[in-house]
């Protein structure tokens, strides 16, 4: 349902800026040989001394191939992750007692090392219990044998987790920050105090928890001490820090977590995940720390969710990128999500290593990249948002959190309500507007906004109203001054900023439905437009009113009275949610808009199309007349350059491949699927795509389960390029576990029998192979 009548949305800005002090982590700075620093102040980190808001990918490299480990984290850097995160759990890594494998996909050595190869800094999260729904929290199953409490300082556990330190400790000699290497942070323990694990050792009925602790913030104190002692010594530590759990005051940095479909909650409300609040202030539950002495950091927000076998949700991408918009409004000034990066669980040597009730092999959570590498639509999303802090972070980063008045006491079922909130700074700052909610509808929005500021008074739009579709966010400007140009306000929103010669190029992106404008002040601009200027331009006392045309062929150009050209490009949402970001590809920073996938790797782009054999790519800036762009595979070619648009398009065209599949179908609930192995060069992987009815399923491959699933209404999709070499001697077997509707009657006859009446459900929809196509882009010449 459409709201008719637009809102008025009024707030006077007249407080002052928020405080910044040093805060409880100003001593954990610190420097790489090359004179690069990270730093904190109580509100914010720091990158080489400027303001920052990093973007954290969780990434389990013992949950994927090792093989593909570089070119999935290419894929991360590529979506915006600034930091990588990642478990070392133990049961993974000492399954026997004594036997530590630090071998193949348990390399932790080698994933450091890649980490550091693509200049990406690291957190990890070393345990001993770090639940990550693994066996027994990743506490191995030997430990429970002996008399000792977990999690306590029980000195025989305590020695435990000396050894396991020491064993970690020797894995990442020399890989830390201040010693050249990519290991910024260590995490000890997980939601001490907070959270348990199933303990799936007992092994005779569920409902038995490995402990949530009882020492506080001393048994942490004293785990410290102990990594310490054998050499582990970050930057900083870490503390997952919410509900209640204990946070150690010194040198740690409490992280957070925002999930909003929860297994662990039955018939789950709507959360409060997608409200506006100062978490600085007040954060958003009671935490055991001062929150106003470190910045608002999150570890957790749900980059997805794994289904359990009783709790099955879908988590949409709009959530990712709601909760992401809000969380920032909020004054998040750190973005970690868990997961960014799936995987799958390695088989132990005795048993299956997964947490009771969830799949035995897959942990693809759904997220941005999942289980085979799968780029899912929350990827795009959390890329666009990444791109506007690599280029206006800083400026963002040290303003404070402005709540209209109201915004605090609406309830997450409240679908009336406009959810909305400012960060400022003197007087400039960003409108934050949110119309998502989970587990409920909003309407779309007519809407018009009213801030008074130091600056002067700013409306959005500049006569008029605009529209906020159900299920969007934006971030607008106000009253921001860039290269010279005073943006007074935008109903688009910013993506980047980028230089070319002596020119800057500001890229917006304007919302489906919301018509963009760009209000800048005359005092700043000497001469708008000419033969380049796509869209409207009107005038009033005081601004330059520009209402750009939409899409990457347009622009306007303006020069400011200091005398500099800055190009104004307005992308659509769909290309703004398209673009990626390179720096140094071929030695320049550049744009480009593709709805291929892209890595920049060793100098080259590689370009990988799923299912379609024919690629657009639009570069900015555009090559130069004596280079030429080549091609490893398909036929590249120029397309002819838009009149006045600042990205040069290409076609790139694969040659179609299909895989010839066979399949053959022992009952409704199996089939064996043949699968041929000799792919052509230009297609690296081939996928699976299974739509089936049931309740889980699993596919074999010889005599070892490959994967599983469980059935929570999406496609089933299995990358096979991991197992290419296998296809020829081996069909892919898929099965399914029906799903009854109907009774169960039991009774007891000598023994306790049951029986069934209704209906089994198992049956396979359509199988698809999906061929990858992929090309490396390199620039011959100048």
């Amino acid at each position: 349902m459409t709201n008719h009548t637009a809102a008025i949305l009024r707030l006077e800005i007249g407080q002052a800026n928020k405080t910044i002090r040093p805060g409880k982590l100003a001593l954990h700075a610190g420097s790489n040989p090359k004179g690069e620093s990270f730093g904190f102040t109580n509100f914010y980190m720091t990158r080489n001394g400027e303001p920052v808001i990093p973007v954290v990918g969780e990434f389990h490299f013992s949950r994927f191939s090792y093989l593909h480990w570089e070119e999935d984290l290419l894929k991360m850097k590529a979506g915006g992750v600034h930091v990588v995160a990642t478990y070392v759990f133990w049961n993974f890594h000492e399954e026997e007692e004594d036997v530590f494998d630090w071998s193949g996909n348990r390399n932790l050595r080698h994933f450091i090392d890649l980490c550091a190869k693509l200049e990406l800094p690291l957190i990890l999260r070393i345990g001993p219990f770090c639940h990550g729904e693994v066996r027994n929290g990743g506490i191995p199953d030997w430990v429970f044998r002996y008399p000792l409490e977990v999690r306590s300082n029980d000195e025989r556990y305590l020695s435990l987790a000396r050894r396991l330190y020491r064993e970690i400790a020797r894995q990442i000699q020399g890989t830390y920050y201040q010693e050249g290497g990519p290991v910024i942070a260590v995490q000890l323990e997980n939601e001490y105090m907070h959270a348990g694990a199933p303990l799936d050792a007992w092994g005779y009925s569920s409902g038995q928890y490995v402990t949530a602790g009882t020492e506080g913030s001393a048994h942490l104190d004293e785990l410290r001490r102990i990594a310490e002692e054998v050499g582990i010594r970050p930057l900083f530590f870490t503390a997952t820090a919410w509900g209640g759990a204990a946070v150690p005051e010194d040198g740690t940095l409490p992280m957070l977590a925002g999930y909003a479909y929860t297994p662990w909650i039955p018939n789950q409300p709507p959360s409060r995940e997608f409200l506006f609040q100062d978490l600085h202030v007040t954060p958003a539950e009671p935490v055991n720390y001062d929150s106003q002495e470190y910045p608002v950091a999150y570890c957790e927000m749900a980059g997805g969710m794994q289904v359990s076998y009783k709790a099955r949700p879908y988590v949409p991408a709009e959530s990712v990128e709601a909760m992401t918009l809000v969380k920032l409004g909020s004054g998040s000034n750190l973005l970690g999500y868990y997961m960014y990066h799936g995987g799958s669980n390695p088989i132990g040597r005795k048993t299956f290593l997964n947490e009771s009730g969830l799949p035995k092999i897959t942990y693809d959570y759904q997220s941005p990249l999942g289980e085979f590498g799968r780029v899912g639509d929350s990827y795009d999303r959390i890329r666009a948002i990444s791109l506007f802090l690599q280029s206006f972070g800083h400026l963002l980063a040290p303003m404070g959190t402005v709540l209209p008045a109201g915004q605090e006491q609406i309830a997450p079922e409240d679908t009336q309500s406009i959810r909305w909130c400012v960060r400022q700074k003197d007087g400039s700052g960003f409108v934050f507007l949110n119309n998502f909610q989970d587990h409920v509808d909003l309407p779309d929005r007519r809407l018009r906004i009213e801030l008074d500021t130091p600056k002067g008074k700013v409306c959005f739009p500049q006569t008029g109203e605009l529209s906020l579709r159900s299920g969007l966010g934006a971030i607008l400007p106000f009253n921001l001054e860039l290269d010279g140009l005073m943006i007074v306000s935008a109903t688009a929103q910013l993506l980047a900023r980028l230089e070319a010669g002596d020119e800057t190029v500001l890229v917006f992106f304007a919302h489906d439905g919301m018509e963009p404008e760009i209000v800048l002040r005359k005092f700043s601009v000497s001469e708008v437009g000419g033969e380049e200027c796509h869209g409207v331009v009107e005038e009033d006392e005081a601004n330059w009113i520009l209402r750009p045309a939409a899409g990457r062929q347009y622009q306007i150009r303006v020069k400011t009275t200091e005398g500099k050209t800055v190009r104004l490009v307005t992308l659509t949402r769909a290309e703004a949610l398209q673009t990626y970001r390179f720096d140094g590809l071929w030695g320049r920073d550049t744009l480009v808009i593709s709805p291929s996938h892209l890595v920049m790797r060793d100098g080259q782009l590689i370009c990988t199309s799923p299912g379609q054999n024919e690629v657009t790519l639009s570069l900015f800036p555009a090559p130069s007349p004596s280079a030429e762009l080549r091609s490893s595979a398909g036929v590249l070619q120029a397309a002819a350059k838009p009149d006045g648009g600042v990205f040069q398009t290409y076609t790139l065209d694969f040659a179609a491949y299909s895989p010839e599949m066979t399949l053959h179908s022992p009952s409704d609930r199996s089939v064996l699927v043949d699968v041929p192995a000799d792919w052509p060069e230009s297609v690296p992987d081939v996928w699976l795509r299974i739509e089936y009815d049931g309740d889980v399923a699993a596919a074999y491959l010889g005599d070892r389960m490959l994967t599983d699933h469980i059935h929570f209404g999406q496609p089933w999709e299995i990358g096979l390029k991991q197992v290419r070499h296998e296809l020829e001697n081996h069909p892919l077997h898929l099965s399914i576990t029906p799903l009854r509707r109907g009774t169960v009657h039991s009774y007891v006859n000598q023994a306790y029998v049951e029986r069934f009446e209704g209906v089994e459900i198992a049956k396979f929809h359509n199988i698809q192979a999906i061929p990858h196509y992929a090309a490396r882009l390199w620039m011959q010449g100048k």
